[in-house]
């Protein structure tokens, strides 16, 4: 039988090929809406120009921007927060960013409650806990929305951040799941030492454990947040009179059939302005998050 082994330098030239072609293979549909978003109409029906616009120009973002409505009006007669929400940049910011740091605080407690503590029912409320992201929102869509309604929240982010205090809000079970699992691979030994030497269970998960699920609070985080920022159905039930950059970036499609070609570089933009906050984010925690997906054991 034929064997032979490959040296190093050539395995390392494969894989980075490899890497080459899945990187391209991601890569190819932003580069493609960043060279839309600034092609002008000559540019368009030009097949000459593929990547590369002859003729840039920024009259898609800014035609994004409006039918967006990313930059708050400022009228005379409103308060500061009205004339501020008519921005949707600010809508998705106030929802999204609170939400996520309040599923970190809140469903880490309730994690650490399933992972490490013994209660009646626990296997009960687990399964239950599950079924919170098994049953679509849209089956229960109608008594959540009365019951915001009766609270006074729909037109607000507090639809959004209140569920999320009280460690659910979006995906809030598999958040608690995350946090579960994380905590079950802590040594007991640690919070056995602590309380010998006095702590309460309040100190041993404050000064404790918490601080040890850094990995799983970038997870959760991030999640959240992306979600949150992504969100259109809920948004669309709760905001009404206000709107968030999911829910309006539909309105760049409205426009007569025949003009579709034209406006495909404003829909191209709208999808760049969207998306730019969460790449900015990943930027700089894709280093932390890459880790933390395998230390809290998601992929397993």
């Amino acid at each position: 039988m034929f064997h032979f082994k490959l040296s190093k330098a050539v395995k390392l030239i494969i894989l980075l090929l490899l890497l080459l072609v899945f990187a391209i293979l991601y890569l190819q549909p932003v580069l493609y809406m960043i060279s839309l978003s600034f092609k002008s109409l000559s540019d368009i029906v030009d097949p000459s120009t593929r990547w590369i616009p002859n003729n840039p120009t920024l009259s898609n973002i800014e035609y994004a921007l409006g039918q967006m409505r990313i930059i708050p009006m400022m009228l005379d007669g409103r308060g500061l927060w009205d004339n501020l929400t008519t921005s949707t940049l600010f809508v998705s910011l106030v929802t999204a960013i609170p939400a996520a740091i309040a599923q970190l605080f809140a469903c880490a407690i309730a994690g650490y409650a399933f992972g490490r503590c013994q209660f009646p029912f626990k296997r009960l409320m687990i399964v239950l806990l599950i079924l919170t992201y098994v049953i679509p929102p849209q089956t229960v869509f109608i008594p959540v929305a009365w019951l915001n309604n009766q609270l006074g929240f729909l037109n607000s982010p507090l639809a959004f951040i209140v569920p999320s205090l009280l460690g659910h809000g979006l995906n809030g079970g598999l958040f608690v799941i995350i946090y579960m699992q994380f905590f079950r691979k802590i040594p007991k030994e640690l919070e056995e030492a602590a309380l010998i030497d006095g702590a309460n269970p309040y100190t041993v998960f404050m000064k404790i454990i918490f601080p040890l699920a850094k990995p799983a609070m970038i997870v959760v985080f991030l999640f959240s947040l992306v979600w949150h920022w992504n969100e259109t159905f809920l948004a669309g039930i709760y905001y009404s009179r206000i709107s968030t950059l999911a829910t309006q970036i539909t309105q760049v499609n409205i426009m007569p059939q025949e003009q579709t070609q034209a406006l495909m570089p404003a829909i191209m933009a709208s999808g760049l302005l969207f998306i730019t906050p969460i790449l900015i984010v990943y930027i700089f925690t894709q280093r932390f998050f890459t880790e933390s997906i395998e230390r809290t054991g998601v992929v397993e």
